[in-house]
C-alpha cells in the first residue's frame, strides 16, 4: 500500500520493493519542459524505497482555490496545465500517470504557473477524464468577479462541445482565451519571470500593443516593398511582350501588304493569260476550216499553254491569299498581347500603389498608437463576492407575458439563436447578444453589452462593462422591449 508524505516542498512517495521505475520517464520528467520545472528521484531512507520529488512551487492549488480568483489567473492556471499536459503526450509520456489532486499540484507565484507530479511506473494506469477533472477544479473555485464567472462557463461549455478531449485542441482553445489576458507576464533577467496585475500594466500593455503594431508595420511596408518590386519586374516582362508583339504586328502588316502586292500582280497576270488564250482559241477556229494541219496543232499547242498558265497564276493567287489571311491572324493576336500586356502592367502599377498606401496607414497607426496616453484602467472587480445558486429570479416579458426562470449564474439575453439563454423573438431593435445578468453573492447585477440601443434599469442607462445591482420588481428595458424583474423567495 502507498501512500503520499508531503514535507515542506518536498514530496515523498512510498513505493514497495518490486514497483518497477520506467527511467525513460523519469529523466523525461526530470528535463524541464513546459513550465515545469520540478525534479523526481529514487531514495531509500531507512530501507524503505521512494520516490522523492522537489517540487518548484509556492502553495497547492487546494489552498488556491479557498481564495477569490479574477479572471485572468484563472485563466494562467489552465492554460498551465494544458500546456503541460501536451508536452506530457510529446514526450511520450502517459497524462493517466500525472496525479490529478489538487493536494498536490502547486502553484508558483512567480509566473502562476501550476508545478504536476508524474509517476514514472513501468505498470499501467487507467484512464483518467481530464475534462471531468478540469470542470471538478472550476466548481471548486472561488470567483472574484463576473468575468471570472464567464470565463469558468465557456471552458465548461467547451467540455461540453467536446466529449472526446483532445490535449492540444483544447490547449488552442486555452491560448484563445490567454490572448485577451490583462495579466502580462514577461521574462525578466537570469530567466526569472516578472508578474504584471491589471492594476499596474497598463502603461505596459499600451506600450506592448504599439510596439507589436510598429513590428507588424514594418512588416507590412517590407511585403508592399517586395510586392512593388514583384510587379515592377511583371510590368517589365510585359512590356517586353508588348514590344515582341508590337514587332510581330508589323512583320504581319508588312508581309500582308507584300501579299497583297503579289496577289494583284498574279491576278493581272492571269487575265492577260486568260485573255492571251481567248485570242488564241478565236485564232484557231477561224483558220480551222482553210489552215493546214501544222497551223491547227501549233494553235491548239498555245491554248493548252494558255490554259495551263492560267490555271497556275490562279493556284499562286490562292496561295498569296492564304499568306495574307495568316498575316493578318498574326496581326491580330499581336495586336491582342499588347492590350493585354499594357492591362496588366496598368493593374501592377495600381496594385503597388494600394499595398504602399496600406503600408503608409500601418506605420502612421503604429506611431499614434505609441504616441497615445496610457489606456484607460479596466472596470473596478468585484471581491470577496463568491458564487452563491439559491434564489432564481423570474424575468417576464410585458408584451407577450412570457416568463423565464433565471437558473444560470450568467444569463445571457438577446435575439441571437446561438449563444443566448433567452431569445426576443419578433423585435429587431434588440441586439444579438444585449446584455448580462449575473449572480453573485445572492446579489444580481445588469450589465449591457456594447448593445446598439442601450439597456435600461428602472429608467436609467446601464453602461457596457459596468455591473449594476437589479432591485426586486425592477423594470429591466432593453431597447424599446420591457421586461419585470422578480426574486422568487
Amino acid at each position: 500500500m502507498t501512500q503520499i508524505l508531503k514535507d515542506s516542498i518536498k514530496i515523498e512517495y512510498k513505493l514497495d520493493q518490486v514497483t518497477p521505475i520506467s527511467k525513460y520517464e523519469m529523466n523525461a520528467y526530470n528535463v524541464p519542459f513546459a513550465g515545469n520545472t520540478s525534479m523526481c528521484r529514487e531514495v531509500f531512507v531507512k530501507g524503505e524505497r521512494k520516490l522523492e520529488f522537489s517540487i518548484d512551487g509556492d502553495m497547492s492549488l487546494s489552498k488556491i482555490m479557498q481564495k477569490p480568483v479574477f479572471r485572468d489567473e484563472l485563466v494562467e492556471y489552465i492554460f498551465s496545465i494544458s500546456k503541460q499536459l501536451v508536452s506530457v503526450i510529446q514526450n511520450g509520456l502517459a497524462p493517466e500517470k500525472v496525479v490529478w489532486d489538487t493536494n498536490y499540484m502547486y502553484v508558483r507565484f512567480s509566473d502562476f504557473s501550476i508545478q504536476l507530479l508524474y509517476l514514472p511506473f513501468e505498470s499501467k494506469f487507467d484512464k483518467k477524464d481530464i475534462g471531468e477533472f478540469v470542470k471538478s477544479i472550476l466548481s471548486g473555485f472561488v470567483y472574484a468577479h463576473t468575468p471570472a464567472i464567464e470565463c469558468a462557463n465557456q471552458i465548461v461549455d467547451y467540455f461540453n462541445d467536446h466529449r472526446e478531449f483532445d490535449a492540444f485542441h483544447f490547449n488552442e482553445f486555452v491560448s484563445d482565451l490567454r490572448a485577451s489576458s490583462q495579466l502580462l507576464i514577461i521574462q525578466g533577467e537570469k530567466g526569472k519571470s516578472k508578474v504584471l496585475t491589471s492594476n499596474d500594466n497598463n502603461k505596459e500593455l499600451a506600450i506592448h500593443k504599439a510596439e507589436e503594431a510598429a513590428r507588424k508595420a514594418e512588416e507590412a511596408r517590407m511585403q508592399a516593398e517586395n510586392e512593388v518590386k514583384r510587379q515592377i519586374e511583371e510590368a517589365k516582362y510585359q512590356a517586353e511582350v508588348a514590344r515582341q508583339a508590337e514587332e510581330t504586328r508589323m512583320k504581319a502588316e508588312a508581309a500582308r501588304v507584300e501579299a497583297e502586292i503579289w496577289r494583284q500582280k498574279v491576278t493581272a497576270e492571269a487575265k492577260d493569260y486568260e485573255q492571251t488564250a481567248v485570242l488564241t482559241a478565236q485564232d484557231m477556229y477561224s483558220y480551222q476550216g482553210n489552215s493546214d494541219d501544222s497551223e491547227r496543232l501549233k494553235a491548239e499547242e498555245m491554248f493548252r499553254n494558255a490554259e495551263e498558265e492560267r490555271i497556275r497564276a490562279e493556284k499562286v493567287s490562292s496561295q498569296y491569299a492564304d499568306e495574307i489571311r495568316r498575316a493578318r491572324e498574326q496581326e491580330m493576336h499581336a495586336e491582342e498581347a499588347r492590350m493585354q500586356a499594357e492591362f496588366a502592367a496598368r493593374k501592377n502599377a495600381e496594385e503597388a500603389k494600394r499595398q504602399a498606401g496600406l503600408a503608409k496607414l500601418k506605420a502612421e497607426e503604429a506611431k499614434r498608437l505609441s504616441e497615445q496616453p496610457d489606456e484607460e484602467p479596466p472596470t473596478t472587480l468585484f471581491s470577496n463576492r463568491t458564487l452563491v445558486t439559491g434564489s432564481k429570479p423570474t424575468l417576464t416579458r410585458k408584451t407577450t407575458g412570457e416568463s423565464v426562470q433565471i437558473n444560470k449564474q450568467v444569463f445571457c439575453i438577446g435575439k441571437a439563436d446561438q449563444g443566448v439563454d433567452y431569445k426576443v423573438t419578433g423585435n429587431k431593435s434588440i441586439s444579438r447578444r444585449h446584455a448580462y445578468i449575473t449572480s453573485i453573492n445572492g446579489t444580481h447585477y445588469l450589465r449591457d453589452n456594447n448593445s446598439t440601443n442601450h439597456t435600461f434599469l428602472n429608467g436609467t442607462q446601464v453602461y457596457s462593462n459596468v455591473d449594476v445591482a437589479i432591485p426586486d420588481n425592477s423594470v429591466i428595458r432593453l431597447s424599446n422591449e420591457e421586461f419585470i424583474f422578480r426574486i422568487n423567495s
